[in-house]
């Protein structure tokens, strides 16, 4: 028997595990991932610096505002500081490179030219196909950035590429001008410095399984029983699976719904070693398993860098 220790309660909000309510035949949580540059993730506080080129100024704008953004629980992850000279365990620098580049080309397009009573809005009566003369307009945009740490360190260096391409043709109008664009570009790769940088804090849903291939015949009614009392009473349908392990081990789905329970409880260790239990009893390659067993790492990455940065100790740091 597989049972719900009491102190999942903790765990919950030790692994920022915020809310978890049944719904139809799946549980809703909210998890706490990892950012993929961790080293930068742990710093407290950051000051976007200098970022070079026409545009860099608009982009360190934009990367401030992304990362002064709430995340869903209304927290800030970093403290910006602002000024040349302001005190900060990080400054984020660059440079962005922005070319504008348009060409003229033929295109070859059907067009009314006979409508009915001569009339712009009339009945078109004959089409034929008509040259026109067109404008392509390619817009690149490319931002090379790095975080230093108070030490030196870079923690955190990427190149964030962008491409624009649209065309028309005379008597019409792009869709955008070349400054929307390019804003809309940079806007984009400071959302990106975000998610590189903040850990996300997502709400999602996880679907129980509810496949009872192989299982004793008489446990395919209460199982099915128990997958609709998860909509009810989550921890005794949980309970009841671990029960129900005892009788059935080891089968697929009973050790994934057991994996999913200990996953909504914030028991991210006991979630990893169910859905790795799970995987090769599901098969098939990739499956519901081991993409929750992917899915844990990343909140259990997330849970342990929460908790070094409240030690003021990240990955690297001695």
């Amino acid at each position: 028997m597989l049972p719900m220790p009491i102190r999942a309660a903790i765990a919950v909000a030790a692994a920022s595990l915020l809310a978890t309510t049944a719904h139809a035949e799946s549980v809703r949580m909210t998890g706490r991932f990892a950012a993929p540059y961790r080293d930068a993730a742990m710093l407290d506080s950051l000051r976007v610096g200098r970022i070079g080129g026409e545009d860099g100024m608009q982009l360190a704008l934009a990367i401030e505002r992304a990362l002064g953004r709430p995340d869903i629980e209304g927290r800030t992850h970093f403290e910006l500081v602002g000024g040349p000279g302001g005190d900060a365990d990080g400054l984020l620098n660059g440079n962005v490179v922005t070319g504008v580049q348009e060409t003229k080309f033929k295109r070859k397009d059907k067009e009314c030219v006979e409508r009915e009573g001569g009339k712009r809005d009339g009945k078109c009566l004959r089409e034929e196909e008509v040259e026109k003369d067109c404008t392509r307009r390619v817009i690149n945009v490319n931002a090379d950035l790095r975080i230093t740490d108070a030490r030196n360190r870079v923690v955190y260096g990427v190149s964030h590429p962008r491409r624009d391409e649209t065309s028309w043709c005379r008597g019409q109008t792009p869709s955008r001008t070349t400054e929307e664009a390019i804003r809309a570009m940079i806007i984009d790769i400071a959302e990106a410095v975000r998610s590189d940088i903040v850990p996300s804090v997502e709400l999602y849903s996880i679907r129980f399984r509810e496949s009872t291939r192989g299982l004793p015949k008489p446990l395919e009614r209460p199982f099915k029983d128990i997958v609709k009392q998860t909509q009810r009473d989550l921890p005794a349908a949980c309970a009841a699976w671990a029960a129900m392990d005892a009788q059935a081990p080891n089968h697929p789905s009973i050790t994934f719904d057991l994996g999913l329970c200990a996953e909504s409880a914030g028991d991210y260790d006991k979630a990893l070693v169910l859905y790795r239990r799970a995987a090769p009893l599901i098969g098939r390659g990739t499956n519901e398993a081991t993409a929750g067993a992917e899915r844990i790492a990343r909140l259990i990455a997330g849970r342990d860098d929460e908790a070094a940065r409240r030690r003021g100790r990240g990955p690297g740091r001695r």
